[in-house]
């Protein structure tokens, strides 16, 4: 698959996990909760939207040939940020929601579904779409920054 084929697919599956949170939103709103089914929806796309972004988050690292290769998911927001390709503020958005994901895959059993009720509630969700959707345009400097990036 091609570099821009990846992105609209990337942008595709942001847009269908989106709605999907966004009609969780409004039944949040209307009916003060969320049943069993709609939790697991929620979970299930917020997830999908985390895992994207990181997907998205190395892919563009690789293809514009970044020499380390990312291995935890943390990983590709580290050098994205040292690099200057996202600010701070996304930054911490992005390791949140990794941080989040984590909770939700490997501490499922202790996992508070008040935290994901509050994310759907707050539309926090609209960051990781945010950087989903994004082409990245990046200057002859942020290339070479990509290119020459150490540990």
């Amino acid at each position: 698959m091609t570099f821009c084929a990846y992105l609209d697919s990337t942008c595709k599956t942001a847009e269908t996990e989106r709605s999907v949170l966004d009609t969780l939103c409004e039944i949040l709103g209307s009916e003060g909760g969320l049943d069993k089914i709609q939790l697991r929806a929620a979970r299930a796309s917020l997830q999908i939207l985390i895992e994207n972004a990181i997907g998205k988050a190395r892919r563009i690292l690789k293809h514009f040939n970044c020499p380390v290769v990312p291995t935890r998911s943390r990983d590709p927001f580290v050098i994205m940020h040292e690099i200057g390709l996202i600010s701070d503020e996304s930054y911490q958005t992005l390791m949140q929601a990794v941080g989040f994901r984590n909770s939700m895959i490997h501490d499922y059993m202790n996992f508070d579904e008040k935290v994901l009720l509050d994310i759907v509630r707050g539309k926090r969700y609209l960051d990781l779409h945010a950087f989903l959707v994004e082409r990245p345009e990046y200057s002859d400097l942020m290339r070479r920054r990509i290119e020459n990036y150490s540990v």
